[in-house]
Formats: C-alpha cells, structure tokens, sequence
C-alpha cells in the first residue's frame, strides 16, 4: 500500500538524491567528450535549450507519474494501463537498463576508489595495467556493490537520503578544486574561449540531435529512476519546483566539468 511505503525527509533531500541518481558518467565525462566534438560552446547552448525545453518536462511528468501512483515503473505503468505492452517498453525495460548500467558502474567505481590508494601510497602502476589486473578489480567491483547496498538497506530517508545529503554537496568541493587547478594552469584561457565562446556556424541537425541524446542520458530520464524517486515524494512537496531543482543540480555538475577538462587540455 502507498501510505506504507517510506518517504523522503525533506526537499533537499529529495533533490540531492534524485539530481544524485542522475549524475554520472554522462555528466563528468561524456559531456565534456561530446561538447569538445560537436564544436564546444555552441554545442553547449543547444544542449542547455534541450534540457530547459525537453528534459525538465520529461523530469517532472517522471516525478509526478511517481508520486501518483506511489509505485515502481512496473507497478506505475500497471496502475495507469494493464497493456502488457507498454509494461514491458516503460516498466522492465527500463530496470533491465537500469541494472547493466549498475554492472559498469560498479567496476568504475572500483578502479577509481582502488587508483586513489596507488596514487597516494605511490604504488607504481599504470592505469592501463591496473584495470587489467582481475584479482584487484573484481574484489574493489563487489566492495562498490556492497557498499551501495548497505545504504539501500538503511532506506529512503535513513540510507539514500542520508548517504546523498554528503556526497553531493562534496562532489561539488571537488568540482570547485579541480577547476580552480585547472584555469590557472599555462594556456588554460583557450580552453575556457573554446567552452564560452561559441561559434554558430558548426551548429547542424547532427548537433542538435547529439545534444538532445546528452540531455536524455545525463538527466536520467526514461531509465525508471525518477519515476522510483518520484513514489517516496511526500504530497505537501511541490513537483514541479523540486523537479527544477534536481535539473539544475545535474546540468550544473555538466557545466561545471567542462571547466575542470577543457583548460586543463588546451593548456
């Protein structure tokens, strides 16, 4: 029943852990990666006009089909239409996803929790030579899971809440650091023209396209999550102001990544 089900203690709670589940990869690497192929700062405003103009509605309408319903996607999409069909597309298909997703996740996290000790107790190694070593990765791929599910286990409010309401707001200290090394080193002011500066002429279809995909990947829509997020949203919360608080946390950890990579590679 819905009334048993937990729910999030409080806004920002809510926002760092949803805006928390969004960021990833597509946010700290892939937009960076793409913007840097697709022509920088150009590419940048369309995919700012994608997130404005196509994933925070998709966000909200997530959010709100969430808290409607009070139910996981499966359960969401059965509550609204028992089509076996749309089950399938918008309820499994989504957590099949969602549960490759956490396989790569787990064995990245691994790597760059265990490359942090070789790189403080100055254990010589390669990177390359590092992932490759299966007895290293394996164990540090299955601590990540165990870790992850031990803040599951606490719950809503006392496991993901809690967990989230620390890790977010220090990814952007790190953030913060990363960038202010980075825009002072030699030659960084390229990089930072490169990102701010755009030129309208390579914007095309292929662009717009690659921009709308990031704005998808990186805000999380589609995969399930938000809908999940969305079923422990408290009725007194507005949805529509914390959806936006959740989109700007994650489109500003992108924005914010490509001032950490682009002077630090002009320069």
């Amino acid at each position: 029943m819905t009334e048993n089900r937990g729910q999030w203690g409080s806004k920002f709670g809510f926002i760092m852990a949803a805006a928390g589940s969004a960021v990833g990869l597509g946010n700290i690497w892939r937009f960076p990666y793409l913007t840097g192929e697709h022509g920088g700062a150009a590419f940048v405003l369309i995919y700012i006009f994608c997130v404005v103009l196509v994933g925070a509605p998709m966000l909200i309408n997530e959010i709100a089909l969430g808290r409607f319903t009070g139910k996981n996607p499966v359960g969401a999409v059965q509550k609204l239409s028992g089509n076996k069909v749309w089950v399938l597309l918008v309820g499994v298909l989504p957590l099949i996803v969602t549960f490759v997703v956490l396989s790569y996740y787990s064995t990245i996290a691994g790597w760059t929790v265990g490359y942090i000790f070789t790189s403080l107790f100055s254990i010589k190694t390669t990177f390359s030579e590092f992932i490759a070593n299966p007895a290293i990765v394996v164990p540090l791929g299955a601590a990540v899971i165990l870790m992850t599910a031990f803040i599951v286990l606490g719950g809503v409010s006392g496991g993901i809440e809690k967990a989230t309401k620390i890790m977010m707001p220090l990814l952007f200290v790190l953030l913060i650091v990363v960038i202010i090394r980075s825009v002072t080193l030699p030659g960084a002011g390229k990089g930072i023209e490169y990102y701010l500066v755009p030129d309208f002429s390579k914007i095309n279809g292929h662009i717009v396209l690659a921009a709308l995909t990031q704005a998808f990947f990186s805000l999380g829509v589609g995969w399930g999550m938000m809908i999940t997020y969305g079923s422990y949203l408290p009725k007194t919360q507005n949805i529509v102001t914390s959806s936006l608080w959740v989109g700007a946390m994650d489109t500003s950890v992108a924005l914010l990544a490509g001032f950490m990579v682009f002077p630090a590679v002009f320069a």
